[in-house]
């Protein structure tokens, strides 16, 4: 027999045996589309988002169609199990085997290749960062209405800012960063940055960008690859801005650890880490030593990109709908001067506003800004409905098919704030599948704060300014959106802040 057939033959058995193996799946495991050998899904999710176009979301809100509200998937080596309806996601948020993180090789660049912070840890660790973060940031005023007047002063910089531009077509994309960013920055380090500050404006944008790069996908699930071809898929570019925003981090904590001493009255959440830091003796503890001094800036990196990025991407959303639909921002504004008038907005006009809090929540909705949250990951072999997720399994809440369900809304796909509203158009009215901020043991750390912050810069702004489109070039469509992996973002596009009377 020729020996080039039989070689062929040979591939073809082994590759047959493979894909077989493959696709065996464990007693009561999720179904899901066919699964090739090495790769597993990726041809079909490629082929998906290349030639039809659609957004990782509405691919698996596409298999739901077809597999049902669980289903499985498999990126190259890694098993997954998505979710597509609320009550499943909330029981799997709600358990704690179902709230691990994937050990990715991405995640730890930034704190010397192990995994530290809040964000990204899970275990024992996170369960002990995240309450300290809670309880001490709260003792500065996170999220409670003492916050309120930082805030407000941000808000005044960023108002005479864009009264130097008012008239003007300009971009909202990273434009409300600094701005947000600052009032919870104060509290962390008791220091604030220039609205103007060209550095972190930067920085800032480059974490953004790195974090939505096409090949971060390929990056992150086939980790073999960077070794070949680290420019090509960016690889090298990924870790240098990370490194960036490390050492940008690292020089407040390297400054405080060299000139402080244990405080009787620390002023800032830096301050009282260090104390943590400086008097635990307990080698198991994530704050002893050296360790606790990576994990301290792998929090301060969490608090650092997920206290700005997520909440101006929710702005700039909401200025782009109030552009894109005058009729709902004429309602909005009206209300603004009808219960507020001339003085600041405060948090205190919140109850009196439901049409502006109804706006902002479907702002939320509309949005999804994270579309699939963070991928869990489970601890344990875990029931889950009637089916069971092995250990190991990455476990994904496919929020944005959630939040644009016609089960669960009448028109889904129509920006319409009166959804949140009582018949008499006075109260709002909450959605328990409204999860812009994930859900249960994972729940957002700034819920609270973000809110404050959307409702003070929402109505500071549309009180002094009306929002149009630019007239010279086209205004994204609400469907447009450029959804790589983390964060959604409106395609870019200028608006026009123009002076109210």
């Amino acid at each position: 027999m020729d020996p080039i057939l039989v070689t062929a033959l040979m591939i073809v058995t082994i590759y047959m045996i493979l894909f077989y193996i493959e696709n065996r799946k464990p007693k009561r495991y999720p179904a899901g589309p066919v699964r090739f050998p090495f790769v597993g899904n990726f041809p079909q999710l490629l082929w998906k988002r290349l030639v039809n176009k659609r957004l990782r979301h509405e691919i698996y809100q596409d298999y739901a169609k077809d597999y049902g509200s669980m289903f499985s998937l498999k990126f190259g080596p890694y098993n997954c199990v998505v979710l597509n309806d609320p009550k499943l996601i909330k029981e799997a948020w709600n358990n704690y085997q179902l709230c691990g993180r994937p050990k990715l090789s991405g995640s730890s660049v930034r704190t010397g290749g192990t995994v530290r912070g809040i964000l990204f840890q899970d275990g024992l660790e996170w369960i002990e960062q995240r309450r300290f973060a809670l309880r001490h940031l709260r003792d500065f005023g996170f999220g409670k209405k003492s916050m309120e007047h930082l805030v407000l002063d941000e808000i005044s910089e960023l108002v005479e800012n864009l009264k130097k531009d008012a008239g003007r077509p300009i971009s909202t994309q990273n434009r409300f960063n600094i701005a947000v960013l600052n009032s919870l920055w104060r509290i962390v380090s008791g220091q604030r940055f220039s609205h103007d500050d060209k550095q972190l404006g930067n920085i800032m944008e480059s974490i953004n960008n790195s974090l939505n790069a096409p090949a971060m996908g390929l990056m992150f699930f086939f980790p073999w690859i960077k070794d070949f071809a680290p420019n090509v898929i960016g690889w090298n570019k990924y870790v240098e801005v990370v490194l960036v925003a490390t050492n940008f981090v690292s020089k407040y904590v390297k400054e405080r650890l060299q000139v402080l001493t244990v405080q009787e009255e620390p002023q800032d959440f830096i301050d009282v880490y260090i104390n943590e830091i400086k008097t635990t003796g307990d080698a198991h503890s994530s704050f002893y030593g050296k360790r606790g001094e990576e994990t301290m800036v792998g929090t301060l990196l969490d608090l650092f990109v997920a206290g700005a990025e997520t909440t101006s991407t929710t702005l700039t959303y909401f200025f782009l709908y109030m552009a894109l639909f005058p009729e709902k921002q004429g309602k909005v504004a009206e209300e603004i001067e009808r219960i507020v008038g001339s003085r600041h907005p405060m948090l205190n006009d919140r109850d009196s506003m439901p049409y502006t809090e109804a706006t902002i929540m479907e702002t939320l909705r509309f949005s999804s800004m994270v579309p699939l949250g963070i991928f869990h990951r489970a601890l344990e072999d875990t029931e889950l409905g009637n089916q069971v997720i092995p250990k190991d399994t990455f476990v994904v809440a496919n929020f944005a098919t959630v939040h644009r369900s016609p089960e669960i809304w009448s028109d889904p796909d129509n920006f319409r704030p009166e959804r949140f509203l009582s018949e008499d158009g006075l109260g709002v009215i909450k959605n328990d599948s409204l999860m812009p901020f994930s859900y249960g043991k994972r729940l957002c750390l700034g819920e609270s704060l973000a809110k404050d912050e959307l409702f003070l810069f929402t109505t500071s702004l549309l009180q002094q300014f009306s929002v149009g489109p630019d007239p010279t070039c086209a205004t994204p469509l609400t469907s447009e959106q450029i959804c790589a992996n983390i964060i959604s973002h409106p395609k870019p596009h200028n608006l026009v802040f123009s002076l109210r009377n």
